[in-house]
């Protein structure tokens, strides 16, 4: 009697034992909140880099911008001074607002096809890097259609910028550095002489 009895009082927990782990093993509540958890970090991290890609294509059309206008300002023109060259730099730079204009390197310059495919420096001045040296190739490239003609003249304006996004320390840990370089050149003919002469 005493073994059935205890038998019998045993049995009734089996069940409730089972539902529980049925009712543990179909419970769904807070799983959103733990894939929320999860994802939350990589959505944060795109939705940043998103930002910062948007701020860098913005810079970099406000680059291409100064480049241009610098370009547009000198062809229009048959001689300048120093003071109007420095003047033009400055309005080019102001392009760059609301962004600094600090990093921005702009140089402009004059170039002379001394002969095909042989262009020279006529003359150039810079901001904030140096300007290049006269009687000498150019340190960029120039597409070959441009160098075909003996004795023409280029207004080229190039312009390099250090763009430092929000994430520079993560930048740095991948690619060991903390900035984008963002460059553009420009070529222009002079417009109302064959050359633009320069500095007084």
């Amino acid at each position: 009697m005493l073994s059935r009895f205890t038998h019998g009082r045993d049995h009734p927990t089996r069940p409730r034992r089972i539902g529980f782990r049925r009712r543990f093993s179909r419970d769904r509540r807070g799983v959103a909140a733990v894939e929320f958890a999860l994802v939350l970090p990589f959505m944060l991290l795109l939705f940043l880099g998103m930002i910062d890609m948007n701020s860098a294509l913005t810079v970099d059309r406000k680059v291409s911008q100064a480049t241009q206008s610098l370009a547009d300002l000198v062809s229009q023109t048959d001689r300048l001074t120093n003071a109007q060259i420095n003047d033009l730099l400055r309005v080019s730079e102001a392009v760059l607002d609301p962004y600094p204009s600090a990093p921005l390197k702009l140089v402009v310059a004059s170039i002379r096809i001394h002969d095909v495919n042989k262009p020279r420096v006529e003359w150039s001045r810079a901001s904030h890097t140096a300007a290049w040296a006269t009687n000498t190739a150019p340190p960029i490239q120039i597409p070959d259609a441009l160098t075909q003609q003996k004795g023409s003249y280029l207004i080229v304006t190039h312009a390099s910028y250090a763009h430092r996004p929000s994430f520079a320390a993560i930048l740095k840990d991948v690619f060991d550095t903390d900035t984008i370089t963002l460059e553009d050149t420009y070529f222009m003919r002079p417009r109302v002489s064959t050359s633009v002469t320069c500095c007084n």
